[in-house]
């Protein structure tokens, strides 16, 4: 019997183990639905922010995460730098500001966040207003892994709003998903 979440076998041609090249890999990836977050900070030169889909938990006890930056970019080395960041967990309708903070085009310090409506969180950094969810952290460990760093943060502030309903990303799209599912116990 086969289910209908069976692995499909490789296309004709196409490397497996080995022979992993990057955009096979980032195309494999991309079939992962993933949150959108923004993960700000603030250096010398201002405020920084990029978008990230890279966000895991890590711990409860205490409470960590971890996020991925490319190791040689402008946020990687302004949080190695000051130690502290600020996690947005962006909400359904935040495609466009998911879009802003990804772009390369985007200015740095202060004139890329004009026109963004935030406030200063306890970290020194931007804190997205429409976020689901702002998580203030220190870098509790910084770790090098090909060519990107892993950020892992202790949580030290946790500010929720109203709304819970996510951006997602999947596909190299994103998607305003509306959450029809709430744990036990849960209100919705």
């Amino acid at each position: 019997m086969t289910s209908p979440t069976s692995p499909q076998p490789a296309a004709a041609g196409t490397a497996v183990g080995d022979g992993v090249v990057a955009g096979q890999f980032r195309q494999a990836m991309g079939r992962f639905l993933t949150g959108v977050a923004v993960v700000t900070s603030c250096g010398p030169d201002g405020p920084h922010g990029t978008t990230v889909s890279s966000l895991a938990s890590v711990s409860l006890e205490p409470p960590m995460l971890l996020f991925c930056l490319a190791h040689n970019s402008h946020s990687a080395r302004t949080i190695g730098s000051t130690g502290v960041f600020t996690v947005n967990v962006l909400g359904r309708g935040q495609s466009e500001l998911a879009g802003w903070f990804a772009s390369s085009r985007r200015p740095l310090g202060s004139a890329g966040f004009a026109g963004v409506p935030h406030r200063v969180g306890a970290t020194g950094a931007p804190m997205l207003d429409g976020a689901v969810v702002h998580l203030d952290c220190r870098v509790a460990q910084e770790v090098l892994a090909g060519d990107h760093s892993v950020f892992i943060g202790e949580v030290t502030g946790i500010t929720f709003a109203d709304s819970a309903d996510p951006l997602a990303y999947h596909q190299g799209r994103l998607l305003s998903l509306v959450v029809a599912y709430s744990a036990p116990g849960e209100q919705r």
